[in-house]
C-alpha cells in the first residue's frame, strides 16, 4: 500500500456523474424512534426462497441454525434475557458447530471449498435473515434483507465455501432491525480453514483463541437495555459495560508459550484501539480477509464494528502469576458531537463514549508451556489486484458520507445529496451508476464528509485491497490517534474511513452476478438508511 498522503485542503465536492452521496437526514432518525425490542414491519414480505433443500446440492456439511429467545448469568442476581442462536450438526465433521467456551456464541468452521448446508429457523418474534459477513458468495445466499422470513419460517443456504482461509462471521441482516438483533446476543463466527493457513504451522487446538468484543448496557435487573431513539442512531449506540465472549470482566487463562488469537468487533458502533497496557507492540498476522503475507508488529490496533484480526501473542518468556491488560487507548474520531468533534473520553450517549480509555481483558499465565515454535517471516502469498487492471482506474467510483440535506448525521445514499432514510431504502433497487461488470476490477473511493466521525465501510460478496489514504491536514490530530492502528496490509472488507479521509479500494468482482449490499458497519447508521445495493451483471 502506498504510504498516507495529505491534502493541503478540504476534499471538494465530486461532481463527476459516479458520485453517490450516504447520509442522513433528521426525517430518518425520527423513523428510527421505535420501541427498542418490539417488533418491526415486514420489508421483505414475498421474497423469500423455497424453503426446501435442493435435491441437485449434496452437502459436505450439514447444520441446523436456529434464532431463539435465551438467557444466560451474565451478572450476579438474575439471569439475563437474549436473543442467541443455537444449532447442530445433522451432516459432516461433528466439530463443524461449536460454541465459543463459556458463551452463546455458535463457531462454524469448516474447509475451503466445501459445500454447506444450513436450515435457518426463526424463531423470534420478528423477521430475521443470516448474512455471512466476509464470504464470497452466491447472491441469494448472501442474507440480503429482502430474503428475511417471518417468525416460524425457515430459509434454507447452500452455498460453495471459496473464500481463503481466515476469520469471518455471521449476523442477522433485516432492514431497519440489524442493530438491535446483534446487540440481543445474535452472534457468531465462521471460521474457514485451507491447506495454506495449516502450512503456516501457527499455534493451533487448545493455542487457538478467539475474543469477540462488545459493549452492553444493562439496568438494575441485569436485562440488557437498547435504545433507538434519535441521538443514538445518530452517533451509534454505545454500552457502558465491555463484554468479552458475552461475559464482563474477562480473564483469559493461557500457559507460558504462543498463541494464535482471533478477534472480532462484534459492537454495534464502538471502535477500540487495542494495546498492551505495558507498552509492548502487538504483532498482527491476519486482517478481515485471513493471513498476511508477513506479521506485522503495531503499537496498537484499530478495530471498528465488524472488523476482524488475528494476533501472535507469546508468553514463553513470562513467569506463572504474570498478568497481562489488554487496554482501548483513548483516540478521537470515533464520534462526534452536536456539530463539533468530541475529544477522547467524551459521552456523546448514554454509554461509555468512544473514544474512552478502558480495560478490555486481562490475561493470566497460570501454568507451563511447550517451547514456542518461531512465528514464520512469511506467512501466506496473496495475489493482488493491480490499480492497472482497474477499468475506472482514472475515475474512480466515489462514495460520499455525510450530512443528509443539512439536517441531522447519518446513513442513506442518494444523488446530488438526495438523501433516503428508513422509508424510502429501495430493497431490491439500483442506479445506473451502481452496475458493475463480472470479471472486472475496479476502484471505489469513499469520501468522509460527515464532520468528525469515522464510518467503517462494508462491501458485502468481495474482500478488497486498501491503496491509499489521502487526508485533510487539518484534521492531523485526529489521524495521529488512529492511524498507526490501521490494518491495511491484508484482504479487507470493512475500511475505517476516518474525518475529512478519502480512501481509496480495489476490487475485483467475479464468480457472481446479482444485487449485494454496501452500507456502514455502524449498525444504527445502517438501519437508518446508510445502505445501498450494487449490481453485478455479466
Amino acid at each position: 500500500m502506498e504510504d498516507l498522503k495529505f491534502l493541503n485542503q478540504a476534499i471538494p465536492d465530486i461532481s463527476d456523474s459516479r458520485r453517490r452521496f450516504i447520509g442522513l437526514a433528521a426525517g430518518g432518525m425520527a423513523l428510527s424512534a421505535f420501541d427498542a425490542w418490539g417488533a418491526a414491519s415486514t420489508h421483505g414480505a414475498g421474497m423469500s426462497l423455497s424453503p426446501e433443500p435442493s435435491a441437485a446440492f449434496n452437502p459436505d456439511v450439514e447444520l441446523e441454525l436456529t434464532a431463539a429467545h435465551g438467557t444466560q448469568q451474565l451478572l450476579p442476581g438474575a439471569p439475563t434475557r437474549l436473543w442467541q442462536f443455537t444449532g447442530k450438526v445433522l451432516k459432516g465433521n461433528p466439530n463443524a458447530l461449536t460454541t465459543l467456551p463459556g458463551s452463546s456464541f455458535p463457531v462454524i468452521r469448516v474447509r475451503n471449498q466445501q459445500r454447506v448446508r444450513i436450515f435457518f429457523k426463526n424463531e423470534l418474534p420478528e423477521e430475521s435473515i443470516v448474512h455471512w459477513h466476509g464470504l464470497h458468495i452466491v447472491q441469494k445466499m448472501d442474507g440480503h434483507p429482502m430474503y428475511a422470513i417471518a417468525p416460524g419460517q425457515r430459509f434454507v443456504y447452500e452455498f460453495v465455501v471459496d473464500n481463503r482461509a481466515g476469520t469471518y462471521w455471521f449476523h442477522p441482516h433485516p432492514h431497519g432491525r440489524t442493530g438491535v438483533q446483534v446487540y440481543r446476543g445474535l452472534t457468531g463466527l465462521f471460521i474457514v480453514d485451507d491447506d495454506e493457513d495449516e502450512r503456516a504451522g501457527l499455534p493451533s487446538g487448545e493455542f487457538e483463541r478467539a475474543w469477540v468484543l462488545q459493549d452492553r448496557r444493562f439496568d438494575a435487573g441485569n436485562q440488557i437495555v437498547y435504545s433507538g431513539n434519535p441521538m443514538d442512531m445518530m452517533m451509534g449506540f454505545t454500552g457502558d459495560r465491555i463484554l468479552v465472549n458475552g461475559r464482563p470482566d474477562h480473564v483469559e487463562r493461557v500457559a507460558a508459550t504462543a498463541y494464535r488469537v482471533r478477534l472480532l468487533n462484534g459492537s454495534n458502533s464502538r471502535f477500540y484501539k487495542l494495546a498492551w497496557a505495558d507498552g509492548r507492540p502487538l504483532t498482527v498476522i491476519g486482517a478481515d480477509g485471513g493471513l498476511l503475507e508477513r506479521p506485522v508488529d503495531k503499537p496498537y490496533v484499530m478495530l471498528a464494528p465488524a472488523e476482524r484480526v488475528e494476533l501472535w501473542l507469546d508468553f514463553s518468556s513470562e513467569k506463572l502469576g504474570t498478568e497481562r491488560v489488554l487496554r482501548s487507548l483513548s483516540f478521537s474520531g470515533g464520534t462526534m458531537g452536536m456539530g463539533m468533534g468530541m475529544g477522547p473520553g467524551m459521552r456523546g450517549n448514554g454509554g461509555l463514549a468512544n473514544g474512552a480509555e478502558f480495560d478490555v481483558l486481562k490475561v493470566r499465565v497460570d501454568r507451563s508451556g511447550a517451547k514456542a515454535r518461531p512465528l514464520p517471516t512469511r506467512l501466506s502469498s496473496i495475489s493482488w489486484p493491480r490499480i492497472e487492471e482497474a477499468v475506472n482506474r482514472n475515475a474512480p467510483r466515489t462514495i460520499r458520507l455525510g450530512m443528509g440535506m443539512g439536517m441531522g448525521m447519518g446513513m442513506g445514499m442518494g444523488m446530488g445529496g438526495t438523501t433516503l432514510n428508513d422509508r424510502t431504502f429501495d430493497m431490491t433497487g439500483v442506479a445506473q451508476d451502481e452496475i458493475v461488470r463480472l470479471g472486472t476490477t475496479e476502484v471505489w473511493e469513499f469520501v468522509n464528509v460527515s464532520g468528525p466521525m469515522s464510518h467503517p465501510m462494508h462491501v458485502h460478496n468481495l474482500q478488497f485491497r486498501v491503496i491509499e489514504r489521502l487526508q485533510d491536514r487539518r484534521m492531523a490530530s485526529v489521524y495521529d490517534t488512529m492511524r498507526a492502528g490501521l490494518v491495511d496490509e491484508g484482504w479487507k472488507d470493512v475500511v475505517i474511513v476516518m474525518p475529512g479521509e478519502r480512501v481509496r479500494v480495489l476490487m475485483r468482482f467475479t464468480d457472481y452476478t446479482g444485487l449485494y449490499l454496501y452500507h456502514c458497519h455502524i449498525l444504527e447508521h445502517e438501519d437508518s438508511g446508510m445502505m445501498r445495493n450494487y449490481q453485478v451483471q455479466s
